[in-house]
């Protein structure tokens, strides 16, 4: 019991800071999980619309000279 009243005081000042540490890592890499399916998203967005526009490109080219 004594060793629980000795170092309890260490473990009390240092449990806020453990406290802190681990959410800043949660925060931290969910912020980086979340940024990587974002780019993730991005890309696939931007490569449908890519093949979207070059099949309306190759589509164009029936000979009507209206949308010039």
């Amino acid at each position: 019991m004594d060793f629980i009243n000795e170092y309890w005081p260490y473990v009390a000042a240092l449990l806020p800071t453990l406290g802190v540490a681990f959410l800043f890592y949660w925060i931290i890499r969910y912020m980086i999980e979340a940024d990587r399916s974002e780019r993730k998203a991005l890309a696939k967005w931007n490569a449908d619309h890519k093949k979207a526009d070059s099949e309306n490109a190759s589509g164009d080219n029936s000979g009507d000279s209206a949308s010039s």
